[in-house]
């Protein structure tokens, strides 16, 4: 066949194509040697062929298609097959394993040792690919973790011996950089704009068409409960998730990169870490007042901030002050939000908030004078969100349309006042609205103790 008349080697293709100068080849032979890396790798680092040059060599020759990692989820149960010195040693990667085939990334899919040393560990059929050099040494570094102090660059010894030479425990760290689950709802397109958010609106805008301005890095937002915060963030990385899905992610909070941070300095995966966080393309951090709490959370997130700078790469924190005026500021990251954009939420108008609610009322139809009446009253934009919700079980589930005067009662009774009067007043409304359906009415009195305390007044009724 063909295919059996084909050089075994990479080397044997590039002497009989002539792709190279033989005392080309010979140096990056010797360059292989020397510093212990692969073929490929040392065409590459010596600028005799660009790693396109080398896909297009193994697809002619070896009829070995290429892979882009980066586009690919790799397969922990595939991972779990092959020991971590065995992909260290020969560079590669197990991506996907299906029945008793296993498809493996490796920096040179030409390599009979290496497949043969995959093939003893696993005994399965191995279908290689090729794959970026230092896409596989990422790759390997994230599954399997990083090697003991003691384990030098050559020394390739059993998996036995290497004790954090393994998987990545999930009860451990393999949860960190792991991004919250985004609020589909939470686009630029649902966000109400306004005088009191147009500057932060129009930064998070020009973050997420992937063109701002470097002045616009790191990008601080700051307001109350309620003014849009979160929603900006989510807006921001659906959309950046929309127009580029290969870029890398993550939305977390101030809490969860202090806890990461601490887990992995406790089980001496720092550089995991800073693998993780620092290597992706848009990190925002919601609730960012969190990290004040560490000063050593407060400098790693410094030393974050500037090398994704250098990489052109965003963040974006988001709190309920202003961090740059908070007293426990560290003076370093004080700078470091100065160095970018720092933008404060004002207060909504009455159109805005009046926008605000008619959307979270959803496909009830509350008169416009209601939903003035909500709006006008002072308090947060959260607190106005709740009483509406309050307003639409009342039209929902009361099945008659809400007056302001039932309106104006339940302001008073679930916004400032909170004693038993207002409570018996609370369910005397509750009772009028339930008369055209009392088996259908939860008591809206209950329904406020619950948002406030979050337990339900009575386990039974639930």
């Amino acid at each position: 066949m063909a295919s059996e008349a084909k050089p075994r080697t990479l080397a044997d293709v590039l002497r009989e194509k002539q792709i190279v100068r033989d005392d080309q080849l010979e140096e990056a032979l010797r360059y292989r040697a020397d510093r212990g890396v692969t073929l490929d790798q040392a065409l590459v680092e010596l600028a005799i062929l660009s790693e396109d040059d080398l896909r297009a060599v193994y697809a002619d020759a070896f009829q070995v298609r290429s892979l882009k990692l980066e586009d690919v989820e790799i397969d922990r149960e595939a991972v779990c097959h092959v020991p971590a010195a065995v992909a260290r040693e020969h560079h590669l990667i197990p991506v996907r394993r299906s029945g008793n085939t296993l498809a493996v990334a490796m920096a040179d899919p030409a390599d009979a040792e290496a497949l043969a040393a995959v093939r003893r560990v696993t005994d399965f059929d191995v279908i290689p690919f090729a794959a970026r050099y230092d896409a596989i040494e990422h790759a390997v570094f994230l599954h399997y973790g990083e090697t003991t102090n003691g384990a030098e660059d050559g020394d390739h010894r059993t998996a036995a011996h290497l004790p954090t030479g393994r998987l990545i425990d999930d009860d451990r760290v393999g949860h960190v950089g792991r991004s919250l689950p985004l609020h589909r709802d939470r686009t630029f397109e649902t966000f109400v704009e306004d005088t009191a958010n147009q500057f932060p609106f129009s930064v998070a805008k020009a973050i997420s068409e992937l063109q701002p301005e470097d002045g616009y890095n790191p990008f601080h937002c700051w307001g109350g409960e309620g003014c849009g915060k979160t929603h900006l963030l989510n807006a921001v990385a659906s959309a950046v998730m929309s127009r580029a899905p290969l870029k890398r992610v993550i939305l977390t909070t101030g809490e969860r990169f202090v806890d990461n941070l601490f887990e992995c300095v406790r089980d001496r995966k720092l550089n995991f870490f800073r693998y993780l966080y620092r290597e992706a393309d848009l990190l925002l951090v919601d609730k960012a007042e969190a990290l004040l709490t560490r000063d050593w959370a407060q400098r790693e997130l410094v030393e974050t901030i500037a090398h994704m700078q250098r990489k052109r790469r965003f963040v974006i924190l988001a709190a309920r002050g202003s961090l740059a005026l908070e007293s426990r500021t560290l003076p370093e990251l004080r700078i470091a939000l100065e160095s970018g954009v720092i933008a404060g939420f004002s207060e909504y108008s009455s159109s805005a908030k009046q926008e605000i609610l008619r959307r979270h009322a959803g496909a009830v139809d509350l008169r416009p004078e209601v939903l003035k009446l909500l709006a006008d009253r002072s308090g947060s934009v959260r607190d106005l969100i709740g009483l509406v919700q309050q307003v639409v079980v009342m039209s929902v589930l009361g099945e008659r349309e809400v007056t302001e005067h039932m309106a104006q009662e339940l302001i008073e009774v679930c916004g400032i006042a909170r004693d038993e009067d207002s409570r018996r007043r609370a369910r005397e409304l509750s009772a009028q609205v339930s008369n055209a359906n009392p088996a259908r009415m939860t008591d809206a009195a209950s329904i406020g103790d619950e948002r406030r305390t979050g337990v339900p007044r009575n386990d039974a009724e639930r």
